[in-house]
């Protein structure tokens, strides 16, 4: 199984759980606020000048996290980190200032730390926090600036406060690594079946666009080679920088799932017309043209079903759209410029560079130097100039593929599709 789909569940509840964390951590300083305000009036017997400074203190620490949330993406990989540094900041200013009898607070960090599910992290927090658990109380202790004194003696803090409290550190510790544990197998299980079911899905797409394909024999691997072509045009864009708010990994992994449904609308058309040998008419050329919006009325009809929403979305867009024109002189709605959906003007170029460079059962194939020659003078006229300039830095890779006929790429995908089918 691959770990995309786990990295993607992952990722996405490491983002939740930052958002979580910070309004936690803010709920924490509310209440802080209202303890502080009881203690101006006597209800607790902090002084005054103590209290004020670990509140200060607190409001950094605590405040921080929602307002890093507002201002940085909460996906960022090492928020998480600081977050929980900041929580056993938290701790370590409230084990030295305040009182001894404040049990709960010295499992927050590692409370925290299990918003993530990440054994890895309840391991670091769990340390982390005996530490600072040990260290807060001993600066509390040689400070002196406890309001009560339980412990008038080193050794009666160590023997009846910090090692009673670390025990039950390490109990909520261990009750928490068992929780986790469950969860990350849990998540597994889930990446798995997302996987299988990504597969049976890819594996149904290429089934249901094969049977397309042997209708035209002349097409050979285009959908394969389509499926490649566009996926390292993708690429080439997102190291390009290009299009970064459109195109990520998702992107890429779903524009190469959904390409070989491209021409799926040729279904429609009739093999009178698909396989004709020579030129067609006039009146040929319009009816073959339908296939365009036939195909997405039947990724719309018959895959809205299958997988998620993006996916089918993008699979209409480039069947119905791979024929617009960059000038606006394409079909079927005339669209220009950038009004033609980013998926559907990658696919346009990668179907015409295969188109040209394969034979037909009207024409050779053309020579690659024309092919890419074709691409070139299609800038800003058939296709996105930016598409096309990144199509022509990618001339070795796409000669390669188009060379060996099939990468490995596709090799993998099949390999896995007959697995699917034992």
């Amino acid at each position: 199984m691959s770990n995309e789909a786990l990295n993607k569940i992952i990722g996405q509840n490491e983002k939740d759980a930052n958002i979580v964390a910070g309004r936690v951590m803010a709920i924490t300083f509310a209440i802080f606020t209202v303890i502080y305000i009881l203690n101006l009036f006597n209800i607790f017997i902090i002084d005054q000048k103590v209290m004020t400074t670990a509140y200060l203190i607190s409001a950094v620490l605590l405040l921080s996290p929602i307002i890093i949330n507002r201002f940085i993406d909460p996906a960022t990989k090492y928020l998480k980190y600081l977050y929980v540094v900041l929580a056993e900041l938290y701790l370590f200013v409230i084990t030295t200032t305040l009182t001894y009898h404040v049990v709960l607070i010295y499992a927050y960090p590692i409370a925290i730390a299990g918003l993530y599910f990440s054994r890895k992290m309840t391991k670091i927090s769990t340390i982390m926090t005996i530490i600072v658990t040990i260290c807060g109380q001993l600066c509390g202790y040689y400070l002196n600036w406890r309001p009560d004194h339980n412990f008038t003696t080193l050794h009666g803090l160590i023997f009846y406060s910090i090692i009673p409290r670390l025990l039950t550190l390490c109990c909520f510790a261990a009750l928490l690594q068992l929780l986790t544990g469950r969860t990350s197998k849990l998540l597994e299980e889930e990446a798995e079946n997302y996987d299988k079911l990504a597969m049976y899905n890819r594996g149904m797409i290429y089934d249901f666009a094969t049977i397309v394909e042997n209708r035209d024999e002349n097409t050979g691997g285009h959908i394969k080679r389509t499926s490649i072509y566009v996926r390292l045009l993708a690429e080439e864009l997102q190291k390009e920088k290009l299009f970064q708010d459109i195109i990520t990994d998702d992107f890429i992994n779903t524009i190469s799932m959904v390409a070989p449904l491209h021409d799926i609308g040729k279904i429609s058309i009739p093999d009178s017309i698909l396989q004709k040998p020579g030129r067609l008419t006039d009146e040929e050329f319009e009816i073959m043209k339908t296939h365009s919006a036939k195909g997405g009325k039947i990724i719309r009809e018959t895959f809205a079903h299958v997988g998620n929403e993006n996916h089918t979305e993008m699979a209409y867009n480039v069947a119905r759209y791979h024929h617009e024109k960059w000038n606006g002189r394409g079909y079927p709605e005339g669209l220009s410029g950038e009004d033609i959906p980013l998926s559907a003007r990658i696919m346009a170029v990668a179907d015409v560079f295969d188109a040209v460079s394969e034979k037909r059962c009207y024409r050779d194939a053309m020579p690659l130097e024309k092919c890419f020659s074709i691409i070139e003078e299609g800038r800003g006229r058939d296709f996105d100039p930016v598409l096309a300039d990144a199509f022509l830095n990618i001339r070795d890779e796409i000669t390669e593929v188009h060379k060996n006929s099939i990468s490995e790429y596709t090799a993998a995908m099949l390999e896995a599709h007959e697995e699917k089918k034992v």
